[in-house]
């Protein structure tokens, strides 16, 4: 593959996440999603008369994909015309891979005022860089360049890489918006490219609807980044394909389909391409390729910050990548390790589109469908006994979830002192932390010992729930312990099921059965 083809490509990854992700604010102002090239996109077989496919290729070194909904064929190439005049003109700006862009330039100058677009690119991966405290950063183009100059024939040596990261230091980057001017340090060589392509591609989406109001959906792919708005041929959502994190051929099925709406999608991870024979991550705390991370896909609300967030993940431990996802609304994360260890985030099966086999659509045809007489959903948990000094009973949080995330009933809080509630983030963070009555809602923490929840279908106001698909959390943390978080998909119909998670260091297995008790 050519340097070319590898343009506006995360090239960048890592950090050490603290407690202070708690009050993260996103960074783009657009609202939108992204996603890379183990992302295919799937529409159905009948599309209506009022789509329109393109494809394009050498677009930013890869292809263009765009599907134009509820427009004449006309309007549907001017929408076409604007989103490659704005490629363009921000690949002038953007390209680290053109000795003509202005990035270019200001890498060479090291100074200088700079275009808007620059200088909110610029300024959004340093705020991502505080933001993941580390784990996205976009300064590492001198360290990429002297890992593409190696050819995998030499290692950087220890003392190289050292020299280039000690100087990477904050005051190594200054920005004025009020100038509209950057200075860089000797050492600082920016490649934005893991946020500029999914801001790219936001850009795009803005200037084909301003160009064309008509439109009533659209999606556009650029390298398999993807955001989609709107109508979808499928009415339903836009379907799009997550391929294996281990099959890295274009054709190959998807192993899950998400259902989008309004979102982008972006993949990061070892992938298909290489920088020097390795990874083309590098970690920005070690300056080496990170192998950890096999793929990392991101859903969320605009295509750049998926794409920065997809970076950062692959960087960071699972447990503290996901603590960074559950803290940001309207985004889901994926993490497949190397060997094989899938971690998602809470809301992540809420996207997956569903197998359209004849008993699911008959759950989804009967929106009046009831929950069934007599059933109830029986939770055994078993809270070990911890051999360690000044042991602390965990903080238990369970609670049940439906398909898009809403909540629908608090089974337990175990737990009350204000200062470790929040330990257990995924449910304070979503739930928690908007509930007027928590005194009300949490009990003291449990001691070692068996115990047994039961939810019998009712809502926090004590409203019966309709049959369909729910999400049972189980989340546990332990002053100076562990935290873990599981869930089990429970999907409501008169037959009896079990199911079984695998013991965590805080908890024991926990046990699910789905059965009537009268």
């Amino acid at each position: 593959m050519s340097s070319a083809a590898r343009n506006f490509y995360p090239l960048h990854k890592a950090f050490r996440l603290s407690p202070l992700v708690m009050a993260l604010a996103l960074i783009s102002p657009l609202h939108a999603y992204a996603a890379e090239p183990t992302v295919q996109t799937y529409q159905a077989e009948h599309v209506a008369t009022q789509t329109h496919h393109f494809h394009r290729d050498h677009i930013l070194g890869t292809s263009l994909d765009v599907i134009v909904q509820g427009a004449s064929k006309q309007e549907a190439k001017r929408a076409l015309d604007a989103i490659e005049n704005e490629i363009g003109h921000l690949d002038q700006l953007l390209s680290t891979w053109r000795d003509d862009s202005e990035i270019t330039a200001l890498n060479n100058n090291k100074q200088g005022k700079v275009s808007p677009e620059l200088f909110e690119v610029i300024a959004a991966c340093e705020n991502w860089r505080d933001k993941t405290c580390g784990a996205f950063d976009a300064r590492l183009g001198q360290l990429v360049t002297l890992w593409e100059q190696s050819q995998g024939v030499m290692k950087l040596d220890e003392t190289t890489r050292q020299q280039v990261l000690n100087q990477l230091k904050a005051e190594s980057v200054k920005l004025d918006a009020e100038q509209q001017s950057i200075a860089l340090s000797d050492a600082v060589k920016f490649a934005p490219d893991a946020y500029a392509k999914g801001y790219i591609i936001d850009r795009a989406l803005v200037a084909a609807r301003q160009a064309v109001p008509e439109i009533q959906g659209l999606l556009v792919d650029i390298g398999g980044d993807i955001r989609v708005w709107g109508d979808a041929p499928q009415k339903a959502g836009w379907n799009i394909g997550v391929q294996d994190a281990f099959i890295h051929t274009d054709n190959s099925a998807p192993q899950q389909v998400l259902n989008l709406n309004d979102q982008a999608i972006a993949v990061s991870g070892q992938g298909y391409r290489t920088l020097a024979g390795q990874t083309h991550l590098l970690d920005p705390k070690t300056g080496l390729p990170l192998q950890q991370v096999e793929q990392c896909v991101v859903v969320g609300q605009c295509a750049a910050d998926a794409d920065a967030l997809a970076t950062a993940l692959a960087a960071m431990q699972p447990e503290e990548g996901l603590e960074l996802i559950e803290a940001l609304i309207g985004y889901e994360a994926k993490l497949t390790l190397s060997n094989g260890d899938v971690h998602q985030s809470s809301g992540w099966n809420s996207l997956v589109q569903l197998p359209q086999n004849a008993e699911m659509r008959t759950v989804a045809s009967s929106s009046a469908a009831k929950w069934p007489a007599g059933y109830q959903a029986i939770i055994d948990l078993t809270i070990p006994k911890i051999d360690v000094e000044k042991y602390r009973a965990p903080y238990v949080s369970v609670w049940v979830t439906d398909a898009n995330k809403k909540i629908v009933r608090t089974l337990a809080v175990w737990g009350k002192d204000e200062k470790w509630i929040n330990s257990n983030y995924v449910w304070y963070r979503r739930y928690g932390r908007q509930m007027t009555n928590l005194d009300a809602v949490a009990k003291p923490s449990r001691q070692p010992g068996h115990y047994k929840l039961a939810w019998d279908g009712k809502d926090e106001t004590g409203r019966a729930v309709a049959a369909g698909k729910y999400l049972i959390h189980i989340e546990t943390s332990r002053e100076h312990g562990e935290h873990s978080y599981q869930t089990f998909d429970l999907d409501v119909k008169a037959k009896s099921s079990s199911q079984t998670l695998a013991a965590q260091k805080e908890i024991g297995a926990v046990k699910l059965n789905f059965q009537k008790v009268n």
